[in-house]
């Protein structure tokens, strides 16, 4: 399965909701892209980040790890953690799984393909 191309992504997690775009590029087992989402806290207004990903696949689990950030809008100055996603291609169009950023914090992740 090759998961190169652009993917839908949602997340929920502890302080709120993330929606946005990913896109992958596979090589054998190793994977690159960015991830471009809106983040939504109960606290805070809107975020739009930018993180670019490494990671690799493996059967069927999926893992990603951003290496570096940009905050493309805020309203207030931010020091954002970098995160981390471990998933499973539940079929050839959607991964499924969990994320947690450096401060430890956890969320429900899941891409869609976008055809």
């Amino acid at each position: 399965m090759d998961l190169t191309g652009k993917w839908r992504y949602r997340e929920n997690y502890g302080y709120g909701t993330a929606e946005g775009e990913v896109v992958l590029k596979q090589e054998e087992e190793k994977l690159s892209g960015r991830i471009v989402f809106m983040d939504n806290t109960s606290e805070e207004d809107e975020l739009m980040v930018q993180e670019f990903l490494i990671g690799e696949i493996e059967d069927r689990k999926v893992k990603l790890q951003a290496v570096e950030v940009d905050i493309i809008h805020a309203n207030t100055v931010i020091e954002y953690k970098l995160d981390s996603w471990f998933g499973l291609l539940v079929d050839d169009c959607t991964v499924k799984g969990i994320s947690v950023d450096l401060q430890g914090i956890e969320g429900s992740f899941v891409f869609e393909r976008m055809i």
